[in-house]
């Protein structure tokens, strides 16, 4: 008895060790990921004397007062009216909503045909789309900005959503081509089998099997979508102004209002977190999908 209850010990020892130890590791984890968030939203709630304390200031009293500058213009800002920031919401909405939704569609189709089907150039054009990602936004700005500008497309919604189409068509397709070939072809066999046509396969048979894939490839099209800066600064101007070039560009009376710029970063944060919590079952599942189908 006197050895199993020293042996019992060492196990209850090493088990609160084990404890201790991952508290600690998921405390140094949330504090390089969650805190800045909740700085974000304190910065948001604070005024200028509180936001340049210093020491920082946890305890103040705190204000809308940022969140409400946003959409109205005070008096010192040239008087009081709205703002474009509302415009630029619903543009980054839009837009970035729009082009992922077609940038999905396109790459669940193509990935398919990709993944099932064998056609002159496959493999080149496979590296074709992935090479566009490849290519920093700097490089190719000058040309796509010149080309909207002869299409009309310059500051409008319409030319936004074609761009964050075509920017994450070839994530899309090659995110989707991994999953459709961890799917056994023998599904679609027995499917042809039972008298389905190739199109009544793809829609009952293969899409509800990779939901989770399709999950994943959203929100990684939808965050390039709703981050992207670069196009978004120099082919729009006013009317398809997003977000990010928005935030940028939050000059008050007296400069740089970090607050509102804290303020709007925070409302940027909102529709990604919302979508992925809506979404977590299935992005788990698909991040997953790939290495069981291998077994």
């Amino acid at each position: 008895m006197n050895n199993n209850t020293y042996y019992e010990s060492i196990i209850e020892r090493k088990s609160r060790l084990s404890v201790i130890t991952r508290i600690i590791i998921l405390g140094l984890f949330l504090s390089f990921t969650v805190f800045p968030l909740f700085w974000l939203f304190l910065s948001s709630l604070k005024d200028r004397l509180d936001i340049f304390a210093f020491p920082p200031r946890f305890l103040f009293n705190p204000t809308v007062e940022n969140y409400r500058g946003l959409f109205v213009k005070t008096f010192l800002e040239g008087g009081a009216g709205q703002t474009d920031f509302a415009l630029c919401l619903a543009n980054s909405f839009i837009t970035a909503g729009l082009g992922t939704f077609f940038a999905v569609v396109l790459g669940v189709m193509a990935g398919y045909a990709c993944s099932r089907f064998h056609f002159f150039g496959k493999n080149d054009y496979l590296f074709f789309t992935l090479s566009t990602r490849m290519l920093p936004p700097v490089a190719v700005i000058i040309p796509i900005y010149i080309m909207f500008s002869r299409l009309g497309l310059q500051d409008t919604r319409v030319g936004m959503i074609l761009l964050y189409t075509m920017a994450n068509l070839g994530l899309a397709i090659w995110i989707m081509k991994g999953f459709y070939d961890s799917i056994p072809t023998q599904y679609e066999e027995a499917g042809l089998v039972d008298g389905y046509t190739r199109w009544q396969i793809f829609w009952k048979i293969i899409i509800p099997s990779v939901r989770g894939g399709i999950a994943a490839t959203m929100g990684f099209c939808f965050i390039f979508a709703w981050n992207e800066f670069t196009f978004a600064s120099i082919v729009t101007t006013r009317y398809a102004k997003t977000l990010p070039p928005r935030i940028a560009a939050a000059l008050g009376a007296a400069g740089l209002d970090w607050g509102q710029v804290a303020a709007a970063g925070f409302i940027l944060i909102i529709p990604v977190l919302v979508l992925f919590i809506f979404i977590r079952n299935y992005l788990l599942m698909g991040m997953t999908f790939g290495v069981l189908g291998r077994r």
